[in-house]
C-alpha cells in the first residue's frame, strides 16, 4: 500500500501557527477524524501521547516527528500531516550545542500522523518504513516546505513515492 494513498488532502493542514507537540497531536487527531481515519478521537489522542510520553519521541530528526499508534478508536488507515509555521520541541534525537551551552533537540516543523487499526502491525511497520526512507530526500522535504494547499502537498508525496518505490 502506498502511503500516498493513505493521505487526503483534507487531512493536511499547512503553515499552522501551533505552540506545542500536544496541541499538534490534537489538531492531527480532528484531521484524522475529519477524513474518517479515526472514531474516537479521544482514544487515539491518548494512545498517541502516551506513546509519545512513555514509548520515546517519533521524532526523527531533521524537524520531522511521525507520531503513530495502533488503537481501536482507527477504523481504516490514514495519515495526516501537518507543517507549522514555527518549529515545536518534539525531544528530537538530532541534538546540537546552541551558545556552547547545553544540547537541543531540533524543533519539528512537520509532522505525520499515522493511524493504523489495531492488528495491523506489518502495515504499521511499511508505512513507517516507507516515510522514513521518502522523508530522508532532502529534496522531498524542501519541496513539502513550499507546497503550496494540501493538494500540492500530497501530490509531491506521491510523486516521490511513485519514484522510489515499483509498487
Amino acid at each position: 500500500m502506498k502511503v500516498s494513498e493513505l493521505m487526503d488532502p483534507k487531512g493536511v493542514l499547512l503553515h499552522a501557527k501551533i505552540d506545542n507537540s500536544a496541541d499538534a497531536l490534537g489538531i492531527l487527531v480532528e484531521l484524522q477524524e475529519g477524513i474518517g481515519v479515526i472514531t474516537n478521537g479521544n482514544a487515539y489522542y491518548n494512545a498517541v501521547s502516551y506513546r509519545e510520553t512513555f514509548g520515546g519521541t517519533t521524532a526523527i530528526g531533521g524537524g520531522i516527528a511521525l507520531p503513530h499508534a495502533g488503537n481501536a478508536g482507527v477504523s481504516v488507515p490514514g495519515i495526516s500531516a501537518l507543517l507549522l509555521r514555527h518549529g515545536v520541541d518534539w525531544g528530537a534525537p538530532d541534538v546540537r550545542a546552541v551558545d556552547c551551552g547545553p544540547p537541543h533537540g531540533e524543533p519539528v516543523d512537520l509532522v505525520f500522523m499515522i493511524a493504523v487499526p489495531p492488528r495491523c502491525e506489518s502495515l504499521h511497520l511499511q508505512i513507517l518504513a516507507r516515510l522514513v526512507h521518502l522523508l530522508s530526500r532532502r529534496d522531498l522535504v524542501e519541496a513539502l516546505h513550499n507546497a503550496s494547499t494540501p493538494q500540492r502537498f500530497v501530490e509531491l508525496i506521491a510523486k516521490a513515492e511513485n519514484a522510489c518505490f515499483a509498487d
